[in-house]
């Protein structure tokens, strides 16, 4: 059988690969804010004078880094999911029409091989 709809095949590919872009940069992303925040922390602390609010300081970049980071990963984590089952949903589609479209050359005594070619 022909297949039809090439354009929609190639952004359903195209959400596919949008979703592991954002998948890996999201958790890159997400890494990175927790180690800035640990090290703004950890320099931020150390570098100030012992004062009564510097550990407070220090506790809220870590804090601060740490849930950043977590945020930005399960937001790239939601995005992955919803741009790949965007990209399967479109495929679905597809194989539907496909498979519809050979019940229908079948059930009118039409060879389906015969069409393929």
């Amino acid at each position: 059988m022909e297949k039809r709809f090439r354009s929609l095949r190639v952004i359903a590919t195209v959400f596919k690969v949008l979703a592991w872009i954002a998948l890996v940069l999201g958790i890159i992303g997400g890494l990175i804010m927790m180690v800035t925040g640990l090290a703004g922390g950890i320099l931020g602390g150390s570098s100030a004078p012992r004062e009564l609010g510097s550990g407070m300081t220090m506790m809220a970049g870590l804090l601060s880094g740490f849930l950043g980071g977590i945020v930005t990963m399960v937001a790239a984590v939601l995005y992955f999911l919803f741009l790949y089952a965007a990209g399967d949903a479109i495929g679905l589609a597809l194989a539907i029409e496909e498979n519809t479209r050979e019940v229908a050359i079948y059930l009118k005594g039409g060879d389906v091989y015969r069409q393929v070619r």
